[in-house]
């Protein structure tokens, strides 16, 4: 019997195993695949890090123009800058199904040179049918401050999922504040600020937490013009991104929200410019 107990000990710590492996919290694998992508494209090229990890639906942007990711990097050059980031917050839906990361990055003409850019990106991610996730957004802003080590990712996981939420919701809830912004200024974003919520705004560092977000927010120039073109929902209705246009000063460029659910209520817990 003693040969049966030990084979009978084996199988049950073998379940354990593949138990725990399966049991990988949605968050860590979204962090995980962030990482990945970097690791990647640090050692290939641009071109071949986005070309691996983009959805097909998959967009980034050029001067307030929204461009299909995959069209884009098939057309760029093969040879391009040392590009290196690394996730320090990251939010996933209940669902696990759709989730962003945004962190510092930098970039350098080769991996021996100088650091010549410098900014946070802010990337949106859907698990496809497969269950591996995929680029769906990339925005970056620049600044010139040097970003502080990343110790840790600060991460939330939703709580919850809402039956009731939809689409048309968060798109008109993102038509209304934008007219008040035209028409009010920036700090009609007030009531929605999460928390913990994370600005990355051009030519600024990250601005982090409530209070320093509400502070940054009275600042803001009034004269803006806000059109949202597109955005998503994960399936449990409590994450919500949408990406737009700004135009301010002539000038045209894009923005990104990532909006929570917080009880019954939509709250912003990122809003990228670049």
């Amino acid at each position: 019997m003693k040969p049966l107990r030990h084979l009978t000990l084996a199988i049950l710590l073998m379940g354990q195993v593949f138990v725990a492996a399966r049991a990988q919290k949605p968050i860590q694998n979204l962090i995980d695949t962030e990482k990945q992508f970097a690791a990647f494209t640090s050692t290939h090229s641009i071109k071949e890090g986005f070309l691996r990890f983009l959805d097909s639906t998959g967009v980034v942007f050029n001067q307030g123009k929204v461009i299909n990711g995959i069209d884009f990097y098939q057309k760029a050059p093969a040879q391009s800058p040392i590009l290196f980031w690394e996730p320090s917050f990251s939010v996933i839906s209940s669902s696990g199904d759709l989730g962003v990361n945004t962190g510092p990055y930098t970039v350098r003409a080769t991996p021996k040179d100088s650091v010549i850019a410098r900014g946070n990106f802010s990337s949106i991610w859907q698990k496809n049918n497969a269950g591996e996730f995929k680029l769906l957004i990339d925005l970056g802003n620049s600044y010139t401050e040097t970003h502080a080590p990343v110790l840790k990712v600060n991460e939330i996981t939703l709580p919850q999922s809402f039956s009731n939420a939809n689409y048309h919701e968060i798109m008109a809830l993102e038509e209304a504040i934008n007219q008040a912004i035209t028409s009010q200024g920036w700090h009609s974003l007030s009531p929605y600020v999460h928390p913990s919520a994370h600005f990355n705004l051009s030519g600024k560092s990250p601005v982090i937490a409530q209070k320093r977000v509400l502070e940054e927010l009275s600042r803001l120039s009034n004269q803006a013009t806000l059109k949202a073109l597109s955005g998503g929902l994960s399936k449990a209705g409590d994450f919500a991104y949408v990406y737009g246009i700004v135009t301010h000063s002539n000038k045209t460029s894009s923005y990104l929200r990532v909006w929570i659910k917080d009880k019954n209520d939509w709250k912003l817990i990122l809003l990228t410019l670049d």
